[in-house]
């Protein structure tokens, strides 16, 4: 899905027009907002857990931006606010180290105890530049003044922060049919994200590197 938002769209156009030279290593942060932590509990037992829940959005852009698949991951977590998730074998906040083929990086943050709102956020640093999106989650271009003093309200969900890109992302898909050709996006991609996820989620388990097929 965040392949069909426009700031990541715009940011893949500025990596393939050399902007920032070759990337080499990808940062990403996917916090979501404590506000929610009820039905995050809720949801961890049948999530599969975090780097499933969370992170696999993050996995699927490192490999679009770097054009490498993953051959090491790391993964370390545990639950540093809310031991209720410790019964799913879920973590509430983790982190995860990956190598790719070219020997590219990407380095992934996720949380459950976001106190400022749902933060997304991606950095692509390359050889002679970087990209940063969603650096400050803002809500819109209002900024406001008062007794606190200067505040710029962030986005409260994902729904919120990616609605025009599920529309594009379905738009896409019905284009395709009415054209009748294939998306750019494939199920290829989905098993490779899904792979990491798994290699995360044994890596966290067992406090292990894991290298990839």
């Amino acid at each position: 899905m965040r392949r069909y938002d426009s700031s990541y769209i715009y940011a893949k156009k500025k990596i393939e027009g050399g902007y920032i030279g070759k990337p080499f290593l990808i940062r990403c942060y996917g916090l979501d907002p404590v506000k929610a932590i009820k039905e995050a509990v809720a949801f961890s037992e049948k999530s599969g857990g975090i780097f499933f829940d969370m992170a696999i959005y993050d996995f699927d852009l490192s490999r679009w931006y770097l054009e490498a698949e993953a051959i090491s991951v790391y993964a370390v977590g545990g639950c540093f606010a809310f031991n209720v998730f410790k019964k799913y074998d879920y973590v509430d906040d983790g982190a995860v180290l990956i190598q790719f083929r070219n020997n590219s990086m990407a380095m992934f943050y996720v949380s459950k105890t976001c106190h400022h709102g749902y933060h997304i956020e991606t950095e692509i640093i390359g050889t002679e530049g970087s990209l940063r999106i969603g650096t400050t989650p803002v809500k819109n271009l209002v900024t406001v003044f008062n007794d606190s003093g200067s505040i710029n309200e962030c986005v409260s969900g994902f729904l919120e922060r990616f609605e025009q890109a599920y529309l594009n992302k379905l738009q896409e898909f019905v284009n395709c049919i009415i054209e009748n050709r294939k998306s750019v996006v494939t199920v290829y991609d989905g098993v490779k994200s899904t792979e990491i996820a798994y290699a995360a989620i044994k890596s966290y388990r067992n406090n292990e590197l894991l290298f990839l097929d």
